[in-house]
């Protein structure tokens, strides 16, 4: 007795919803071959279960539930023969498609397909069933590619290309465009006001959900409700970031972190006008959005303040008496007066000041510095030593090249006038001249980056001016407008260490300076970090302390 297991499937759900449709073909067409065989032979075919995946693609074998259940079936040894209609109707991978069918040799498993008849024992068969595979995957791959081409063209139009989105319902009368829904937008519009009061997506999921909003509710085409939900954290941010609300639409949105100009033209990520109306105010949207860039970039709140701010934690100060990182703490008096301070994180060491002692200690020798001539010639004439330094072997080195390159010139002309006409050897000194070609393009190059190299040294070289100029503007960072998290970027772009001890403060400075100004804004300097310290022989006193500074 042959125990028969027919595989049947249709690629969607539209197919599997029609009554007299392809699953109902191929039952009949594969449970007639196995009456027909049993009526043939003398082995007896009974049909013992079907395995319909229904709306299931046969790109892989993995989402398809009722394969894997034949799978499970055949390892029990319930069933000992697969039918099927066509190749492509088991599998559209060759890979999988290979590995079935040794499956299947391996577990004495008789696989019948009916359109496509072949013989897996013989190298002809083998042959066969692997060109079949071949060309059912290839028409899925360039049906695959089809779709994701008239996507891409409706797209740039400006086109809906599916999907459900609360604030729209889709337009019966024009396909590809969605249409306002009041109720449903007047939620969309109550999203960006919170998020933009208060500044934090989880409280803006927690007041949406609290008024009784939903995500959006909607019924398929297939009759399938999809009931509203609570709104999460993902569903607040793709609501609150998603340009379809001003009329905009994004265009291959998953090559967003990639950069662009390594992108062919129709992968990159670009934004074009959509055709239907918008429901949020641009104006508005641009808010949100740089308050979410602010809001990750600095981990930290910008719509509301801070209960307080420590502007020098996070790795720039350091005790100068053991090393270890200084962090911001507080503590209460007896009449509840909160007092703030920087304590060592070595509790061995112990050492700690008043936050407004520190703060303004480093504020005035900052200041300090910016007026001081004789520090600011100091540090300028390090500075420039140790660039001045590195340009004799990159001007040693182009000498060099270029002597090389010379060489090289002379000798392609010297072999071009001896051998000029001769007719035997012809094809080595072509590839001699070749050689030396490929050689000579290397050495321009090469030449041309160490000019590069001695123009951005001589270009690094700084003066009293600029060093002025990053000192003096430390007191920006202590205007009221500049936002906390602001006066701490200008601070770390402005400061690389600050080490302090009970005698001595000493500043390091970063390699790239980003000054600050009063509106926000920044403009990009550039200083070298002079090696060593320099310090003021003659201390700052300072509330008891004696503090030097570079």
């Amino acid at each position: 007795m042959k125990k028969c297991g027919l595989y049947i499937r249709v690629s969607t759900d539209r197919q599997a919803k029609v009554e007299e449709g392809s699953l109902k073909n191929q039952d009949q067409l594969l449970t007639q071959h196995a009456e027909y065989k049993s009526k043939l032979l003398q082995d007896q075919w009974m049909v013992v279960d079907r395995y319909i995946d229904g709306g299931r693609s046969g790109k892989d074998t993995i989402n398809r539930p009722e394969y894997q259940r034949m799978i499970r079936d055949i390892e029990k040894g319930r069933i000992d023969t697969v039918l099927c209609l066509a190749l492509s109707r088991i599998s559209r991978s060759t890979r999988d498609l290979l590995d079935m069918v040794e499956y299947f040799k391996k577990k004495n498993i008789d696989f019948i397909c009916l359109k496509e008849d072949f013989d897996t024992t013989t190298a002809q068969g083998k042959c066969f069933l692997t060109i079949m595979g071949a060309l059912n995957e290839f028409e899925r791959e360039q049906t695959s590619e089809r779709t994701r081409s008239n996507m891409l063209a409706r797209a740039v139009r400006g086109l809906w290309n599916g999907g459900q989105l609360l604030g729209y319902d889709l337009d019966p009368d024009k396909k590809g465009n969605i249409i306002p829904n009041d109720a449903e937008k007047a939620v969309v519009n109550f999203c960006f006001d919170t998020y933009l009061e208060c500044g934090s997506v989880e409280k803006t999921s927690q007041a949406a959900n609290s008024k009784g909003y939903r995500t959006k509710k909607y019924t398929t085409r297939n009759g399938k409700l999809h009931p509203g939900q609570g709104f999460s954290y993902s569903s607040m941010l793709f609501l609150l970031t998603n340009c379809a609300y001003i009329g905009r639409r994004e265009i291959n949105k998953c090559q967003k972190r990639f950069t662009q100009k390594d992108l062919s033209e129709d992968k990159r990520y670009k934004i074009v006008k959509a055709i239907w109306a918008p429901i949020v105010d641009e104006d508005k949207f641009e808010k949100a959005q740089a308050l979410i860039k602010d809001n990750c970039l600095h981990k930290n709140n910008g719509a509301k303040s801070s209960k307080h701010f420590y502007l020098l934690n996070g790795g720039v100060l350091y005790c100068h008496k053991c090393g270890s990182a200084m962090e911001g703490r507080s503590c209460h008096s007896r009449s509840k007066k909160k007092y703030f301070y920087y304590y060592c994180s070595n509790r061995a060491c112990n050492f700690k000041l008043s936050e407004p002692e520190i703060e303004g200690v480093l504020r005035e020798a900052m200041k300090a510095v910016a007026t001081q001539d004789s520090v600011l010639t100091k540090i300028v004439d390090k500075t420039n030593v140790r660039l001045k330094k590195e340009m004799p072997c990159v001007v040693r080195q182009r000498q060099t090249l270029r002597k090389e390159l010379d060489s090289l010139t002379s000798k392609s002309s010297h072999i071009m006038e001896k051998y000029m006409g001769v007719t035997d050897g012809e094809e080595f000194v072509k590839e001699g001249l070749a050689t030396l070609a490929q050689r000579k393009r290397q050495l321009l190059d090469d030449i041309a980056m160490a000019d590069i190299t001695i123009d951005g040294i001589e270009k690094e070289s700084v003066d009293k001016n600029l060093i002025c100029q990053i000192f003096g503007s430390f007191d920006e960072i202590y205007k009221d407008e500049v936002k906390p998290y602001q006066k701490k970027e200008l601070l770390f772009s402005t400061l690389t260490r600050v080490e302090l001890s009970d005698k001595r403060l000493r500043i390091r400075v970063p390699l790239e300076h980003t000054v600050g100004t009063s509106n926000g804004s920044t403009e990009l300097m550039r200083m070298p970090t002079p090696s060593g310290g320099v310090f003021i022989k003659k201390p700052m006193s300072f509330e008891g302390c004696r503090l030097f500074y570079l």
